[in-house]
C-alpha cells in the first residue's frame, strides 16, 4: 500500500520522487540522443542502400529505423512514468516504462522478419546471376554507423548503470547489438567491393537474426516483469538482510515486484508473541528503512506475525 505519509521508513518521499524522477529525465534527455544519431544514420543508410541496390545496407537502416522508434516510444514511457500517483495508479505510473520497451520489442521483431526475408531473396538473386556494385559512400556510411552507434552503447550502458535505470541499461545492449551489426555491414560490403557479392545476402539474413535475438531478449525481460516475475535469488538477498534485523525470529514470506524500475514488496515477519505494537512498527519500519538503503525499493508493506505461529499453515495470509 502507498503511504501518503510525508516520511516513510524515515525517508522523505516527496525528495525522493523528485529524485527519481530527475534520474527519469537524465534518462529521457539520454534517449533524445539516442533517437537522433539512430534518424542521421537511418535516413544516411537507406538513401545509399537504395540507391546503390544493397540489400545489407538497407537491412541496416531499417535495423535502425527500429531504434528510432523504440527510442521514440521509451521517450512517450520515460514521460508518461513521471506522471504522479493518482486514483486509478496509487502507486505512481513506472509501469509505463515497462511497457514502452514491450512495444519496442514488438516493432523490432517485426522488422527481423521482414530483414530475413529480404535476405533470402538476396541470395535468390545472387544465385541468379544478380550482383551489386557497392561504393565508397556506402563503405563510409556503414563504418561511420558503427562507430557512433558504438560510443552510444557504451556511454547508454554506463549512465543505465549509474542511474539504476533498467531502459537505459536495455537500450546499450540494443546498441551494442546494433553497432556490430552496422560493423557487419561494413565487411559485408566490404567484401562485395572486393567481389565477394554472396556476402550481401548473407549478412543481410545475419543481421536480421541479430535483431530477432535482441528482440526476444527484451521481450523476455519485460514480460516477466509485466507478469510480476522476480529472480529467485534477489529474493533470497531480501531475506537475508531482513533476517539479520534484531527482533525478527523468521520470514513468513516475500512479494516483490516492478513498477517499471521501480521496486515495491509485501512482508510477513514473525516476531516474539509478547512483542507490543509500538515495537513491532518499529521493526517493521527498521526492516523497510534497510531494504530502501541497501537495494533502494520505491515502498514496501511489512505485516508482523507472532511466531507461535509460524509452523501453522493457517496462521497467515
Amino acid at each position: 500500500m502507498a503511504n501518503t505519509n510525508q516520511y516513510d521508513a524515515g525517508r522523505n518521499i516527496q525528495i525522493d520522487r523528485q529524485h527519481r524522477l530527475s534520474k527519469l529525465q537524465e534518462a529521457s534527455q539520454i534517449t533524445w540522443v539516442n533517437l537522433s544519431a539512430y534518424s542521421a544514420i537511418m535516413v544516411a543508410e537507406l538513401i545509399i542502400g537504395y540507391l546503390a541496390q544493397i540489400t545489407v545496407l538497407i537491412a541496416d537502416g531499417l535495423n535502425n529505423l527500429t531504434g528510432v522508434c523504440g527510442a521514440a516510444i521509451l521517450i512517450i514511457g520515460l514521460k508518461m512514468s513521471k506522471r504522479p500517483p493518482d486514483s486509478n495508479h496509487v502507486m505512481g505510473h513506472w509501469q509505463y516504462e515497462n511497457i514502452a520497451a514491450l512495444l519496442s520489442a514488438t516493432i523490432m521483431f517485426a522488422v527481423s522478419i521482414q530483414i530475413f526475408v529480404d535476405g533470402v531473396f538476396a541470395v535468390r538473386r545472387f544465385l541468379a546471376g544478380h550482383t551489386i556494385r557497392p561504393n565508397d559512400w556506402s563503405l563510409g556510411v556503414s563504418i561511420i554507423a558503427a562507430m557512433i552507434i558504438g560510443i552510444l552503447a557504451r556511454f547508454n550502458k554506463t549512465k543505465g548503470i549509474q542511474l539504476k535505470n533498467q531502459a537505459l541499461t536495455a537500450s546499450g545492449q540494443d546498441l551494442k547489438s546494433d553497432a556490430w551489426t552496422s560493423f557487419g555491414t561494413f565487411l559485408s560490403i566490404g567484401g562485395a567491393y572486393l567481389g565477394a557479392q554472396w556476402l550481401d545476402g548473407v549478412a543481410t539474413l545475419i543481421v536480421g537474426c541479430l535483431i530477432l535475438h535482441s528482440s526476444i531478449s527484451i521481450f523476455r525481460t519485460t514480460i516477466m516483469r509485466l507478469s510480476e516475475g522476480f529472480d529467485p535469488k534477489d529474493i533470497q538477498r531480501y531475506s537475508e538482510t531482513i533476517s539479520a534485523i534484531p527482533g525478527v525470529l523468521g520470514i513468513e514470506g516475500i512479494e516483490p515486484r516492478w513498477l517499471g524500475d521501480q521496486i515495491v514488496m509485501k512482508i510477513g515477519i514473525y516476531l516474539d508473541d509478547d512483542t507490543d505494537l509500538k515495537t513491532a512498527y518499529a521493526i517493521g519500519e527498521k526492516v523497510e528503512h534497510n531494504l530502501m538503503e541497501k537495494y533502494d525499493i520505491l515502498d514496501a508493506d511489512v505485516m508482523s506475525y507472532p511466531v507461535s505461529q509460524k509452523d501453522n499453515p493457517h496462521s497467515a495470509d
